[in-house]
């Protein structure tokens, strides 16, 4: 949304098709330099090196750059799996289901992660103290 505020704050041709072309780009995990940096380059060629140039342009790579910020911190917020759990279901499930994986990916490892820890946490004896202390009775 960020970058398509700005792209109708220049007035660009086309610029809603363009922030809809960000957002897919966004969707699959690529770098929104690949549209934003020939945006730049279009703008700078067209209106000149100028102060609202050169504001659009650092605003545009300001803006392209908290998405690697903003994404893991929305799709880990609230779940007390490790950040490189998150990413790395994100980016599995996007490889291997398309869009939908991006948001079942995280959900099926946070699961996955969740399970394992409370496999490895179990007590054998059923005692109630933890499995890195059993008491040998006498």
């Amino acid at each position: 949304m960020l970058i398509g505020f700005a792209f109708i704050a220049m007035r660009l041709p086309g610029a809603g098709v363009l922030a809809v072309v960000v957002l897919l780009v966004g969707i699959m995990q690529l770098p929104m330099t690949l549209i934003t940096g020939p945006v730049i380059v279009f703008v700078i060629v067209m209106n000149g090196v100028t102060v609202p140039t050169i504001l659009f342009s650092v605003y545009i790579l300001v803006a392209g750059l908290i998405d690697n910020v903003l994404k893991p911190m929305l799709l880990g917020h609230g779940v007390s799996v490790p950040m490189p759990v998150v990413l790395i279901g994100a980016l599995g499930g996007m490889v291997t289901s398309g869009v939908p994986g991006l948001f079942i990916g995280p959900v099926m490892l946070a699961v996955g992660y969740q399970i394992f820890w409370q496999w490895v946490l179990q007590n054998p004896h059923g005692n109630e103290e933890p499995c890195s202390v059993v008491r040998k009775e006498s």
